[in-house]
């Protein structure tokens, strides 16, 4: 995109690509006003050429607000108009006019001292083939470890030493066991690579504490069935969006879709002839069929037909304001959740997680209690293992006393 475009005709431009996304007239009449109030601006200062430093003096000229940057968290009259200024300079760097999501913290800049190996680590976990959801997870522990390191005063990884590792592991104290061991596995992760590249000579993981994780430590979270329906009524079928929600919904409930598969199916993913439903799941990248039931099969058909916006993405479920793309990949549907718990009455706990997983753990003791076995619950959730479905019996305390050894047998054997 040329970036020597004066302002008043990347405005244009954005506002007829709004047009042509079928952005309603009012969502565009709102961009209108923006850029009218920056091209005043840029007049009165004699600025020809947008960049995002004008964007960001704009902001302080007209809302008193020194920002860094296009993030963070402010009042919704700054928050519109300042995404609108970020639409605009993305239009200028790529030409194209995206539903952009900003940030609530400032991008990571890593510290110059280690960039090479940042970098380098990076392209690891390209090869490596982290998922979307997997990649964040592991690089946000590190960025704050070479962010520590820096104010430090540390340039130099085989310049690291004990006190350093045990003063970033400090500022952990207070978190869960789970969260902390998930800070050091990814440290470790991160070290043993240096090492295996050259980029450390010393095999200082081994300095790291052991926090001993049990996976199977925690009670996975588990509804009522009359939650359940509650929740299933409270959805408006009678609007759009409420027609998405409820397919979406139901895929959890019945079939017990991870978040991030019902993200990715795709139109090409419902096979009608057979009724069934062909994934290749985000998580383990294992192939996973399952069947279209009857209600789930004409809630999306009620979607598609009579719900779903006109567009080209190649994904069921789409968000229903222009440009009708399909949800990001951070999309973890929680408040999807939270909006027809609300509505339904029910209360969203405060000292545990609640999202879409929840649900399908509800399923996971539903076929425990009808007396499914482990095997066809693994396939059915996708799991690797059957281990891994094994925690879900802790949800069904009398599939428990089945598994459970009668001591009177343990005695007998012992004679």
């Amino acid at each position: 995109m040329d970036a020597k475009k004066p302002i008043q005709q990347l405005a244009k431009d954005v506002l007829e690509q709004l047009k042509v996304q079928g952005y309603t007239r009012g969502a565009i009449r709102e961009y209108e006003v923006s850029y009218l109030k920056l091209l005043a601006y840029a007049n009165e200062n004699k600025i020809d050429e947008y960049s995002e430093a004008v964007a960001l003096d704009f902001m302080d000229s007209k809302f008193g607000f020194k920002l860094e940057g296009f993030f963070g968290t402010l009042p919704q009259n700054v928050t519109s108009t300042l995404h609108h200024l970020l639409i605009l300079w993305h239009y200028q760097q790529y030409g194209t006019v995206e539903f952009i999501t900003r940030g609530k913290k400032k991008p990571f800049t890593c510290p110059e001292c280690f960039q090479k190996e940042y970098r380098a680590f990076l392209v690891y976990c390209e090869q490596k083939k982290y998922t979307v959801q997997g990649l964040p997870s592991l690089l946000n522990p590190v960025q704050r470890f070479l962010a520590f390191l820096d104010s430090r005063q540390v340039h130099h990884m085989d310049d690291i030493d004990p006190s350093d590792l045990s003063a970033f592991i400090s500022i952990y104290i207070g978190n869960s066991q789970r969260y902390v061991a998930h800070i050091i596995s990814a440290i470790r992760i991160f070290l043993k690579f240096l090492y295996s590249d050259g980029y450390l000579q010393k095999e200082i993981w081994d300095l790291l504490p052991k926090v001993k994780q049990i996976r199977s430590a925690s009670i996975p979270a588990s509804w009522k069935k009359e939650d359940v329906l509650r929740l299933l009524k409270a959805v408006d079928r009678g609007n759009p969006r409420g027609k998405r929600d409820y397919a979406i919904l139901l895929l959890v409930v019945r079939l017990g879709l991870r978040a991030s598969d019902i993200r990715n199916l795709r139109l090409s993913s419902l096979d009608w002839n057979r009724k069934k439903i062909v994934i290749i799941q985000t998580k383990t990248r294992q192939t996973l069929e399952l069947p279209i039931l009857d209600d789930i099969g004409w809630a999306l058909i009620d979607y598609l037909q009579n719900g779903r916006p006109r567009t080209g993405a190649a994904t069921v479920f789409v968000n229903h304001r222009a440009p009708y793309g399909g949800f990001k990949d951070t999309n973890g549907m929680d408040q999807l959740l939270w909006k027809y718990m609300r509505l339904a009455g029910l209360e969203i706990p405060k000292d545990e997680h609640c999202g879409l997983h929840s649900l399908r753990s509800t399923l996971a003791r539903t076929m425990l209690e009808s007396g499914a076995p482990l095997p066809v619950i693994s396939e059915v959730l996708g799991h690797e293992s059957v281990q891994t479905t094994a925690i879900y019996l802790k949800i069904n305390i009398e599939a428990l006393r089945q598994c459970a050894i009668d001591p009177e047998e343990v005695f007998q054997h012992a004679d």
